[in-house]
């Protein structure tokens, strides 16, 4: 039944004991007219609502690097007063693009490629809720919000969304604060993969923490995985491959990157559930990367159809709390998938969430907005990864062995650089999943921090390109870090780390990897890393490496920060949540740090954020220098 009292139309449903489907179509009136063409086209301008275009001007890089970042400003200048928090795009297949902001509107973007002289933006949607993704299936726009997904309909092709039609809600929703509509990417089958937050306080969701697939009509879903924090999603477009990165915290002891498939348990759980009883296996990752490194996984992207040089279908990986875009380097030497990390670039000055390839241009288009702990210097961004052709010196592979570390690279390296043990450094160590928020760093003898290992050769391929790292007894283990620093047969030198899990060891085989015939030398050597200095300024520094201003800041500000000001925290009296107060001292700060849980301070022990421990992280001389700037912060 249908009343419309004071201009609102209300759909009455009658009780009943079994479920009712029904659907409720809401678009704006199209008076029938037999006008001429030009009239009609005025008819449908008149019927916008935002008749408004707005155009910003892209800012090219003029860094000399193989990979740079284009900055292209956000609409914020608009008529209507709208923030604009983009959180993900797609293109359509002439490079136009459709962006969903997390306040709930979609913009229309045209002008992505080339010099961005005239980018523009025009208005498509509002009123959507806490939508993070969207995708775009044959010309028509999908998003993915707190109530479901939604198709977007311009039905006079106006450049408008006329009518939002809930396209999918068979999954279920609850009211948690954190159940994210995290992420959806599109399936080759049309299918949709949808991702929701899994932290809950309150209620327990059947859904929450789950990865889930949309049938292409969107009448059923299928679980694809669960257990998982706060996941977001990749999707390779020609195989269907999901992939999934989750946040650090209780039971995710550093930030995974994961495959997700045959509704594997993931190790996630809540508050709610009994402590550390997990109801199936739990399905270990791809790979870990280092809480320091990538604080806050977001999105992965799938290169397919770029045209960016040797990155072509490669995978990336988006790191919010530091901004940062990560190269991952998948390893299917073993029966068991391996991945390794190596950081792309880390000049964002926004957090970003999703990212694109322009079917037009080739190149990646990432953006994202800050919707909790970052050290980002702006709300929201949008920019554009650009190959400018010069010769990229990311390896192709890192590969763990039976007797090392194999380093492929595209281009040639100087010899006497490349097999001097002295340039490569190498550390491992182990995580422990528990209850408590994150995880310290244990030796492989189960003691507190991380295990140095030396190098005991190094080998040059015959054709220049790669590097075989002798390493005495090689393990697996949960985390290794093998850095390097390198030069080109050119002579331009060149610095990286790559973080992986080595769950599997292959066998070395130096004439089938294109080394000269013979043994590695695997003769112990002792060496230890050089000590941190204590100083003010080592500290700032380690401060930022661990992303700490993300949750602390250093101004007196607590908005938006999970943790206390460190601005005048030293030397203060602190109110602890169930305790006796004491004052912020050196023997404090090193408590806070190491054992972080042990003391909370009041006002704090209810935010859903936690604080890992850095034992076995961090040496003596680090907390020594972290203290030491903490204390200057007056």
């Amino acid at each position: 039944k249908r009343e419309e009292p004071d201009g609102l139309t209300l759909v009455r449903v009658a009780p009943s004991n079994s479920a009712i489907e029904f659907s409720v179509l809401l678009a704006l009136t199209t008076p029938a007219t037999n006008q001429h063409d030009a009239n009609i086209a005025a008819d449908k301008e008149d019927r916008l609502r935002w008749k408004e275009r707005i155009i910003t001007q892209g800012r090219l890089s003029t860094a000399n690097a193989p990979y740079v970042l284009d900055d292209i400003p956000l609409p914020l200048a608009n008529p209507w007063r709208r923030n604009v928090r983009l959180a993900d795009l797609a293109f359509f297949p002439d490079g136009r693009a459709a962006a969903v902001t997390f306040d709930g509107e979609v913009w229309l973007i045209s002008g992505l490629a080339g010099d961005l002289g005239a980018v523009r933006w025009q208005r498509f949607a509002a009123g959507l809720h806490e939508p993070l993704s969207l995708c775009i299936r044959d010309g028509e726009i999908f998003v993915f919000d707190r109530n479901g997904i939604w198709r977007l309909r311009d039905t006079d092709a106006n450049g408008e969304a006329e009518v939002h039609e809930l396209f999918a809600n068979a999954f279920t929703q609850t009211a948690e604060t954190r159940e994210f509509a995290s992420s959806m990417k599109l399936a080759p089958d049309g299918a949709f993969i949808i991702a929701k937050g899994g932290q809950q306080s309150t209620t327990l969701g059947k859904h929450n923490g789950s990865v889930l697939r949309v049938s292409p009509e969107g009448k059923t879903i299928t679980v694809l995985g669960h257990g998982l924090r706060q996941p977001f999603l990749g999707l390779h477009p020609k195989t269907g491959q999901v992939t999934a990165s989750d946040q650090q915290g209780n039971y995710v002891p550093a930030t995974p990157l994961h495959l997700i498939r045959d509704d594997q348990y993931y190790g996630f759980l809540t508050g709610l559930q009994p402590k550390e009883q997990y109801p199936a296996p739990i399905a270990e990752p791809l790979t870990w990367i280092p809480h320091s490194v990538n604080a806050s996984g977001a999105g992965q992207v799938w290169l397919s159809h770029a045209r960016m040089g040797s990155l072509n279908d490669a995978l990336l990986h988006l790191g919010y709390n530091r901004p940062e875009i990560f190269l991952v380097r998948l390893n299917s030497r073993a029966a068991t998938l391996q991945a390794a990390v190596i950081s792309l670039t880390a000049d964002l000055d926004f957090a970003p969430l999703n990212g694109a390839v322009n079917p037009v241009d080739g190149q990646l288009y990432v953006t994202g907005f800050q919707i909790w702990g970052t050290t980002a210097k702006r709300t929201s961004g949008l920019a554009r990864l650009r190959y400018t052709g010069m010769a990229s010196t990311l390896p192709r592979e890192v590969v763990p062995m039976d007797q090392g570390i194999l380093l492929c690279f595209e281009i040639a390296l100087d010899a006497h650089i490349a097999t001097n043990v002295a340039n490569f450094s190498v550390e491992r160590w182990n995580y422990r999943r528990t209850a408590n928020y994150g995880s310290p760093h244990f030796k492989l003898d189960g003691s507190p921090g991380q295990e140095w290992m030396t190098p005991s050769s190094a080998y040059l391929s015959r054709d220049g390109r790669s590097v075989f790292i002798g390493l005495p007894e090689m393990k697996p283990v949960m985390q290794m870090r093998l850095g390097w620093a390198l030069a080109t047969r050119a002579g331009i030198g060149f610095e990286q780390n790559a973080y992986f899990t080595p769950k599997v060891l292959t066998k070395f085989d130096a004439t089938a990897e294109g080394f000269a015939p013979g043994a590695i030398d695997l003769t112990p050597r002792k060496s230890r890393p050089a000590a941190t200095p204590v100083t003010v300024a080592e500290g700032r520094k380690l401060s930022e490496l661990m992303g700490c201003a993300a949750c602390h800041s250093t101004d007196g500000t607590t908005e938006g920060k999970p943790g206390p000001t460190w601005k005048g925290l030293f030397g203060t009296q602190r109110e602890f949540k169930g305790g006796e107060p004491a004052v912020a001292d050196a023997a404090y700060l090193r408590e806070s740090i190491l054992e972080p849980a042990a003391k909370v301070v009041s006002g704090f022990e209810k935010n859903d954020t936690g604080m890992p421990s850095y034992t076995g992280v961090l040496t003596e001389t680090q907390i020594q220098a972290l203290i030491l700037y903490i204390k200057t912060l007056k």
